[in-house]
């Protein structure tokens, strides 16, 4: 049993930062475990991992990001409306299949010595993200958020993954059609949340002084 929740992650994958902004939005204090990806402790199988103070175990990072959000109801993060929650779901959907599949593309074919990956260059899979990135933009045309005029679970799911499809070519990105999706990143560059979430972590090993989570400018959900 742990006093608290414990969040395994790595700060460079987006599932986990997702992770990481739902537990810090909701307001949920924990201990945060970085560890390699490529070398996973013995007991964690996939990453993030979220282990509850019950033992319990959730393994995915939507799930986790549910979960969070189902702690502080008076948020409206996870909206009554079924309509916007299965706009969220259909959003997850897209983010965590074919948009994550180019990011990774598009990720291995950018750098210093430009590769084909799958036969397409980074040029190419930039187009498979865009098809992705046009719909946000006609959504955020619409509305403040994803979903609405206020924040849900599907900007925190989302945020994440753009911002590191942004990062990857800051310079293209600044001068693209996407302008309003520019303003949603933007929104978020001084958000104290996603800051929490976003920041580099020590690598997590066993004995050593426990990193928390500490939920910014929302009192602490218990955990």
């Amino acid at each position: 049993m742990t006093a608290v929740s414990v969040l395994y992650g790595n700060n460079v994958d987006p599932h986990s930062q997702r992770a990481r902004l739902a537990l810090t939005t909701a307001g949920v204090h924990c201990e945060l475990r970085e560890v390699d990806a490529a070398a996973l402790p013995p007991a964690v199988a996939r990453l993030p991992l979220l282990q509850l103070p019950n033992g319990k175990l959730i393994d995915d990072s939507f799930a986790i990001a549910h979960w969070a959000c189902a702690r502080r109801p008076e948020l409206d993060l996870w909206p009554d409306i079924r309509v916007r929650q299965q706009s969220i779901e259909n959003l997850v959907r897209i983010i965590d299949g074919p948009f994550a599949a180019a990011l990774n593309g598009y990720r291995r074919a950018t750098g210093a010595r430009p590769q084909l990956i799958e036969g397409r260059d980074a040029q190419g899979w930039r187009f498979e993200a865009e098809i992705f990135l046009a719909q946000l933009e006609a959504r955020l045309a619409r509305m403040s958020y994803l979903v609405g005029d206020h924040e849900t679970l599907a900007d925190i799911a989302v945020l994440p993954f753009i911002q590191q499809f942004a990062d990857l070519d800051r310079t293209w990105f600044d001068v693209s059609p996407y302008r309003q999706l520019r303003a949603w990143l933007m929104r978020y560059r001084d958000n104290a949340n996603w800051q929490q979430a976003s920041r580099p972590v020590t690598r997590w090993q066993a004995g050593a002084q426990p990193i928390y989570l500490i939920p910014a400018n929302i009192r602490r959900a218990s955990a």
